[in-house]
């Protein structure tokens, strides 16, 4: 009986050893997942979101400038959209001076219809836009941007040299959409000081997050190991244990013969 009381006994402790050891593991896995979906986090989640910082500077930049610029339209009260007409040469020149302050890759101005009045490359006008995005967006009253990486098409089918910001702004006269600003903005340096930054973070975040996976790691071989050892101490005690010669316990009524 008391053989089968200590194999029993062994065999409850040798479970809660391997539960013990199981749940360890689990911990060390938990550990090491959270810690590497941090760099996940940068790459995936941060990294865009400095995409568009500078996606919406570049479109409140853009939308001040229309302003500036429709400023400086001679049109009418009857005017409901523009006209070639409303192309005047002080006007061309305005738009060339804001190209050279604002640092702008290319200006063009649109009318209600989403034809090409006036373009700082010449190729450009006379072509129509009759793009979801222009119909259903911009002769809403709504600015539409995009990002355009360099040698990829812009959103007319043409290829740029750099990275630019795209942004369409509605040109409005009492409420009523006459026409449109398309302001291409030149981000390249934004995006390779953005690109660095984000770089260096992810470099620095890598080392730490190898530092807490190494210490995880280390710690969790010590507490297995203190584990193994401490069963097998308990082991070495119960061998010690069923080798003493058992005890017996005398009633008080019992007497000698």
């Amino acid at each position: 009986m008391q053989i089968l009381f200590s194999l029993w006994g062994h065999e409850e402790k040798t479970d809660n050893f391997m539960n013990k050891f199981t749940c360890q593991i689990g911990v060390a896995i938990a550990s090491c997942l959270l810690i590497l979906s941090f760099p996940l986090y940068i790459v995936f989640s941060i990294y865009p979101q400095f995409t568009e910082i500078i996606t919406f500077e570049k479109e409140v930049d853009a939308k001040q400038i229309a302003t500036h610029i429709t400023k400086m339209l001679v049109l009418d009260s009857t005017t409901k959209t523009l006209t070639q007409e409303s192309i005047t040469d002080s006007f061309i020149e305005v738009l060339k001076e804001a190209q050279l302050d604002f640092d702008l890759t290319k200006i063009k101005v649109y009318s209600s219809r989403g034809e090409v009045l006036f373009s700082t490359d010449a190729q450009d006008i006379g072509a129509l836009n009759t793009n979801p995005y222009f119909t259903d967006i911009v002769t809403q009253g709504k600015i539409f941007s995009t990002v355009v990486r360099r040698n990829e098409k812009t959103m007319e089918d043409k290829i740029v040299k750099k990275d630019v910001v795209e942004t369409y702004v509605p040109l409005m006269r009492d409420q009523h959409y006459i026409g449109a600003l398309e302001i291409y903005y030149d981000i390249t340096y934004s995006k390779h000081i953005t690109g660095q930054f984000v770089a260096k973070s992810r470099i620095i975040i890598l080392m730490l997050t190898l530092l807490l996976l190494l210490c995880i790691v280390l710690i969790s071989l010590s507490v297995i190991m203190y584990q193994k050892k401490l069963i097998k101490a308990e082991k070495k005690m119960q061998m010690l244990k069923d080798r003493m010669p058992p005890f017996y316990s005398f009633h008080l009524d019992e007497t000698d013969e």
